[in-house]
């Protein structure tokens, strides 16, 4: 699995957010410094089948 699909980018959210409790709060700063990071370099995620499932996370810097 090279990228997330926009079904497979939906399941993933939905597993993250119930295990985080079933909610997740974002501020607006932080959703616009994920989406327009400064450099103008966009986080890219990397994606890889595992045994039992598929690995998510971030190339490059993460945000903090």
């Amino acid at each position: 699995m090279a990228y997330l699909s926009d079904v497979n980018l939906r399941a993933i959210l939905t597993v993250l957010i119930v295990r985080a409790g079933g909610e997740v709060t974002i501020t607006n700063e932080e959703l616009y410094d994920a989406m327009m990071p400064e450099g103008g370099v966009r986080e890219r995620f990397r994606v890889e089948e595992t045994a039992s499932g598929v690995r998510v996370s971030i190339s490059g810097p993460v945000p903090t």
